[in-house]
């Protein structure tokens, strides 16, 4: 199988042995926020325009990323990100995440979410298109397919995709995949299958619930349409051919932007790191 290839290829050796980091060598990360200021980001908040913050909802905290620091609990916030200004393409990115206190607006009484969509290209808007990296209180690792498709392996039991054709007026077909697959590892029975649409959102669950109390660290490993989701130290998911929908067809989404997100939750973001890696 193409997929199980390209795990190899990798070198990421967690999905086949739970528990072994995807690489224990620390040589070679460089820091993507230097914990003193934005250089190398900018700022979307609701509409915008960029780096629009009046109400500092992004701010810098010994060395760290403070999101919605100081702000009232259930108080009306705007969700948004901080983006990189350059698009990357084959790398290995790692972050600390720890919750704060704090809720906001509609998400005050529901799970803590943040996250991290890479490969993110096209305009800014809240969400803009790429892949996600889910942060959120029991479902880190989570894949999101923002406006684009991964192709994955999957619990066959998950797999039911329930298909709704609608045809507008134009004579135009949308498919529409309301299916809940939850990522398994081949070698453990998972079955290939697709997930994501052109204009939507879409979700495969992580394939175990990593996430702890208090400092949490994640790691995305990126080569070119291919990624493995890392959390403590465990591989829990897999975005393989991601593609984005252009001029009619699907095509390879192999670089793009990365950001992370303020979406009704105070969070920090610590020790963001990334390093280059060969094709």
């Amino acid at each position: 199988m193409k997929i199980v290839s390209r795990f190899v290829a990798f070198g990421v050796l967690a999905l086949v042995f739970p528990g072994l980091a995807a690489d224990k060598k620390d040589d070679g990360f460089r820091p993507l926020f230097n914990g003193k200021n934005l250089d190398g980001f900018y700022i979307f908040l609701g509409k915008g325009p960029k780096n629009a913050d009046t109400n500092k909802c992004v701010q810098i905290e010994d060395g760290m990323l403070h999101m919605y620091r100081g702000k009232a609990n259930a108080s009306q916030q705007p969700f948004g990100y901080i983006s990189t200004e350059r698009e990357f393409e084959n790398y290995h990115l790692r972050f600390e995440y720890k919750w704060g206190t704090n809720r906001f607006g509609g998400r005050a009484n529901v799970k803590r979410d943040a996250g991290v969509i890479y490969h993110m290209f096209g305009n800014d808007n809240v969400w803009p298109n790429g892949v996600e990296c889910q942060v959120q209180e029991g479902d880190v690792g989570d894949i999101f397919t923002v406006n684009t498709r991964v192709t994955t392996t999957a619990d066959p039991a998950t797999t039911n995709a329930i298909v709704e054709a609608i045809t507008n007026a134009a004579g135009a077909i949308r498919t529409n995949q309301t299916s809940r697959p939850i990522f398994r590892d081949k070698k453990t029975g998972g079955v290939p299958f697709q997930q994501g649409l052109s204009t939507n959102i879409r979700r495969v669950i992580r394939g175990k619930m990593l996430e702890r109390d208090g400092w949490n660290k994640v790691e995305v490993i990126v080569r070119g349409d291919d990624a493995i989701h890392i959390v403590n130290g465990e591989a829990n998911n897999h975005a393989g051919e991601m593609r984005r929908w252009v001029d009619g067809e699907w095509q390879p989404l192999t670089k793009g932007r990365i950001i992370f997100q303020l979406e009704g939750a105070e969070v920090f973001y610590r020790n963001i790191e990334i390093r280059d890696l060969d094709h």
